[in-house]
């Protein structure tokens, strides 16, 4: 096992020989202030002036191949009132939310409880279910949707249900053609299907919960990258790809060549029912913008909207230059582009890509663009974002390329930056853990946490309380890694990932594990419990980045998650599934984690089927819900009893959505939204 250090970057060994270390540091600093600024001043966005303009600027640049992939995907017992017409019930009833990141940002997800209903997406629908008392649960309506259209995240706000999806319109044009590239050595026939990918929101009245009414949609073209909601203002952003046809596909890119364009194949189109008709249209120039110097031909549209204005128009731009992660705070939007670009400088030999970071302030619905930065390296998720007391904090892993003749090398570290109100670095943490990556990151307060893994899982507290000062306080080895940080108080972490054991042949993954810190003394964070669940296979949402998979109730000191559990058959080379339900476990600092139940839909003696999966859970009153494409079912926090259940239907697709000509009964004027009764 090798140990492992915090490296700090070594001056040069002339410098050290000669003593000589005011002037030339004085020169560098200037040299590096003043390409900075240059680079500051590169990223900062200009309105695009004409068609002409942007048709030039496109014309120039290249789309590699998995941006096209993307521009043409092929897969698209309480006690109780009863409210039988599904009315909204007065008082409150306590109920468990989404597992956000920041207090006070909404973040969207497949289920959604107002303490009262459960809404729910399963097999391509929203269900609406009146959950509340358990033992009378019953489906209200199920909303299905045409075109398409394929919801992907909820939110709740009183009797407004905001649906956020996305539908692959198709265009009337024939048959695609293939896409072949340049030398004709064709290995696997690529086609590109007419039409584009939509996002959009959809907000529905449902004040009777049995009768939803769909009072508004905001729509545009492009893939859904994420959403938040602050109050009663939901922002939407999203990712397009220029629709216009490409010619030539290559090993260095896909060049577009002798091509028409138009501002209906290259300019986002929008819609918004609270306009006019609400007929779609191509996005003003006048709320296009381009980052000088982008590398993709790729816009970030951004929409705001507020749910207590439905007649004011939402507020949507685009900006040429990419995005990939999202993170928000209550006041601002910052997303991160990153820039693997090659260098300008063909012979160069060192080469490591850039994030770049764009801040838009948010205020009631509207999206204004602020500040822009730029930090080494690249992000793990939103986890390694953060906003606090006016300062952007963000954790980065950098991949270095060192080309030396016909052989390169492979430099790997991480670094943490603190960036002012302007998005300029004010402080810098870099080479931390040396050859590893960050598999996790968590902001809390004044201290950041970050686990990186290699070969052991080191867990780093950070200081920020000073921004212009990053430091480490502590670091603690242990085996495994966590892939998800959790905070438990103020002085304790919860972490979830997988156990590792060395063996002879090397390092191998093993179950799902359960770990609670204590970062108490700072200087020396240790591990106070830990819990091996199961053998390799094992997997929960929680080990891949899902963090609202995650039921943490710390004044019950209760948690739960979905697992698919494994164990290893002696008679097996490989271990097989024993349970896959959602596990409950009692955590305090004294005991640990003390398994409480395991709940499972899957019917006893059949095989394993993938509608029976819980997927979530929740909790109303003193009841635990948990949900699968086939079931919702309630559980009593005592005892862990069954107190009723609710068996859904598993249907196949409507007609509409096969054919896209309207209602199932083939009428082409219907809009194929459907309340299915639940008495069929």
């Amino acid at each position: 096992m090798k140990s492992r250090s915090m490296k700090s970057r070594h001056r040069p060994k002339w410098v050290k020989m000669l003593g000589l270390m005011t002037v030339p540091l004085i020169i560098l600093v200037t040299q590096a202030d003043v390409q900075a600024e240059q680079r500051q001043r590169s990223l900062q966005p200009k309105q695009v002036t004409s068609f002409k303009q942007l048709k030039h600027m496109l014309s120039a640049k290249k789309l590699h191949p998995n941006h096209y992939l993307a521009l043409n995907p092929l897969s698209a017992a309480d006690s109780g009132a009863v409210f039988p017409n599904g009315a909204a019930e007065a008082g409150a009833i306590e109920h468990s939310e989404t597992n956000v990141q920041v207090p006070g940002v909404d973040e969207g997800d497949t289920v959604k409880t107002d303490g009262h209903y459960i809404y729910s997406i399963q097999n391509g629908r929203v269900r609406i279910i009146r959950a509340y008392p358990a033992h009378s649960m019953a489906l209200l309506g199920t909303l299905q949707f045409d075109s398409g259209f394929n919801p992907i995240e909820l939110y709740i706000d009183g009797d407004q249900l905001i649906v956020v999806g996305t539908a692959w319109h198709a265009e009337d044009s024939g048959d695609a053609a293939p896409v072949v590239p340049e030398d004709g050595a064709v290995i696997m026939p690529i086609w590109a299907p007419s039409g584009e990918s939509r996002t959009s929101a959809r907000i529905y009245n449902i004040a009777d919960r049995t009768q939803p009414v769909m009072q508004r949609e905001i729509a545009f073209t492009g893939n859904y990258l994420s959403s938040r909601k602050i109050g009663q203002s939901v922002y939407l952003i999203g990712r397009k790809y220029p629709n216009y046809y490409l010619s030539n596909f290559s090993g260095g890119g896909a060049q577009p060549q002798n091509l028409t364009m138009t501002r209906d194949n290259i300019l986002p189109h929008i819609s918004d029912t609270a306009v006019g008709s609400g007929a779609e249209h191509t996005l003003p120039l006048t709320d296009l913008y381009y980052f000088p110097g982008f590398v993709e031909p790729d816009y970030v549209v951004v929409a705001g909207f507020r749910l207590n204005a439905p007649d004011e128009d939402a507020d949507i731009k685009a900006y040429l230059g990419g995005g990939d992660i999202a993170y928000a705070s209550g006041k601002n939007l910052y997303l991160s582009a990153a820039d693997y670009s090659s260098p300008e400088q063909p012979d160069q030999a060192v080469t490591a890509p850039f994030t770049h970071l764009y801040k838009f302030a948010l205020n009631n619905g509207a999206i204004s663009f602020s500040k822009a930065g730029e930090v080494p390296g690249t992000v793990l998720n939103s986890f390694a974002m953060d906003e606090h007391k006016d300062y952007f904090r963000i954790a980065t892993t950098v991949d270095q390329w060192t080309q030396a003749g016909d052989a390169g090398s492979l430099e790997t570290w991480n670094n943490l930056y603190t960036l002012d109100g302007d998005m300029q670095i004010a402080g810098r943490l870099e080479h931390l853990a040396e050859g590893e990556r960050i598999y996790s990151a968590r902001f809390i307060g004044d201290r950041s946490y970050l686990v990186t893994f290699e070969q052991t899982d080191p867990l780093f507290v950070i200081d920020l309380s000073v921004p212009e000062t990053p430091k480490v306080l502590g670091e603690l080895k242990i085996s495994g890694f966590s892939n998800y940080l959790h905070p438990y108080d103020e002085t304790h972490l919860l972490g979830f990932g997988q156990e590792t054991q060395e063996t002879e042949t090397g390092l191998v993954t093993k179950g799902m594990k359960l770990a609670l810190f204590d970062v108490s003394d700072v200087e020396h964070p240790t591990q106070m419990h830990n819990l091996t669940i199961g053998e390799e296979g094992t997997n929960s949402p929680l080990m891949w980045g899902d963090h609202k998979a995650l039921l943490f109730d710390k004044k019950r000191e209760l948690l739960g998650f979905p697992i698919s559990e494994t164990a290893q058959n002696p008679a097996e080379e490989w271990p097989t599934e024993i349970f896959q339900g959602a596990q409950l476990y009692k955590i305090s600092l004294s005991d640990g984690f003390r398994k409480q139940a395991a709940i499972s839909h899957q019917q006893d003696g059949q095989a394993y089927d993938w509608n029976n999966y819980v997927q979530r859970l929740l909790t109303i009153g003193n009841q635990l819900y948990t949900l699968s494409e086939s079931r919702v079912q309630a559980n009593d926090l005592n005892q862990y009893t069954q107190t009723g259940f609710l068996d859904l239907p598993i249907e196949t697709a409507p007609d509409c959505l096969l054919s896209q000509i309207g209602e199932p009964d083939g009428d082409p004027g219907g809009d194929c939204q459907i309340l299915i009764d639940p008495a069929q």
